[in-house]
């Protein structure tokens, strides 16, 4: 079902998007490191989780949001996380039953040691499979090299890396595929990247996701709907299945949406800690229009804030945009995610 809140896992339930599930599945076919990219919502998930099933290859899924929790992040919390997945799949056991540092038994597998060398072991163990991180660029926040760790398993095990992430900035910036000094470096691989659907897509993802749901709208609500949320995939998911069940209206729902925006997007800013005033405020004069230059910016912020210094300014622009906050346009800066920018403008406010 198109409307389905969790992400996507059968090729019945995903919605028309064959290039980017034919780009996805050559990535994997013609090399070891697949990056996945797109700001939040926009599917990524949905897509490597249907890719992989259509493919019927046998995956590994890692979730870094799991390990949110931890200002930095252990090699035990990520062998953790690892234990985690393999207990989730059916072939887990088997393939670590023979594996040093690892206990296999009725209970699942476990981790008697949770080492170094314990995951390498693991690694060779999963020769032939593919292993996904979700959201790897959160590995950034860690004194364990997660990219060296990815270049050793490109190096030395029969296994394919598919990593994604929606804060696009941070997640090159994990990778550093292009800079001479960083593990990664000369060792090739495919982008996949996910943008909005275009408004006809958008009109007839909600006509099909309301007629299984056995529900008739009108165009005019089709409309308003496709106008607010603007292409991104995960909010008009949001909206069909909030009206299927609540037969709330499109600005109703678009509200709500925004204020989870502005939540999620007060949490990623948190990590500045004190400067975070900085962010909120340069944030919050971006999301005032469409394309805002750098002056405009400048001027709005020294307003309410006082002077900053213009190397401030640049690193706290290259943040936001790293983090899928905001984006530069030809003209100047802009906030991609239409909920996003209204929850800036209007429930930011003592956050």
């Amino acid at each position: 079902m198109y409307f389905d809140a969790e992400p996507k896992r059968d090729i019945r339930d995903f919605f028309d998007m064959e290039e980017s599930l034919r780009s996805f599945e050559s990535a994997l076919n013609r090399g070891k490191l697949v990056v996945v990219s797109g700001l939040r919502r926009y599917g990524k998930t949905s897509l490597i989780l249907t890719g992989l099933n259509k493919m019927n290859v046998q995956y590994l899924f890692l979730d870094a949001r799991l390990l949110s929790a931890a200002t930095m992040i252990s090699l035990s919390d990520f062998l953790g996380v690892l234990e985690d997945a393999l207990n989730g799949v059916s072939w887990g056991k088997a393939v670590l039953k023979s594996v040093e540092g690892v206990e296999v038994g009725g209970f699942g597998v476990r981790f008697r040691n949770r080492s170094r060398e314990t995951l390498l072991h693991t690694l060779h163990a999963l020769s032939g499979k593919v292993i996904v991180i979700d959201e790897a660029q959160l590995l950034r926040r860690s004194n364990v090299r997660f990219d060296q760790l990815i270049a050793y398993v490109y190096d030395h095990v029969d296994a394919k890396v598919v990593v994604s992430g929606s804060q696009v900035g941070l997640l090159y910036r994990f990778l550093r595929a292009s800079d001479p000094d960083a593990p990664l470096f000369g060792r090739p691989y495919i982008e996949v990247r996910l943008g909005r659907l275009p408004p006809e897509k958008s009109r007839e993802f909600l006509i099909e996701g309301f007629s299984q749901e056995g529900i008739h709208v009108g165009k005019a609500l089709i409309d308003q709907a496709v106008s607010l949320f603007d292409g991104v995939i995960g909010w008009l998911t949001y909206f069909g299945f909030t009206h299927s069940r609540s037969k709330e209206q499109p600005q109703d729902v678009f509200r709500k949406a925004s204020r989870l925006a502005a939540k999620e997007a007060s949490s990623v800013l948190n990590t500045y800690g004190i400067a975070k005033r900085r962010y909120v405020e340069v944030l919050r004069t971006v999301a005032s229009g469409d394309q805002v230059r750098w002056s405009e910016i400048k001027r709005g912020v020294e307003a309410r804030l006082g002077r900053m210094p213009n190397n401030a300014l640049a690193n706290i622009l290259r943040n936001l945009v790293d983090s899928g906050l905001i984006e530069r346009r030809q003209s100047g800066y802009a906030v991609p995610d239409p909920a996003l920018k209204n929850g800036v403008l209007h429930h930011f406010s003592g956050l």
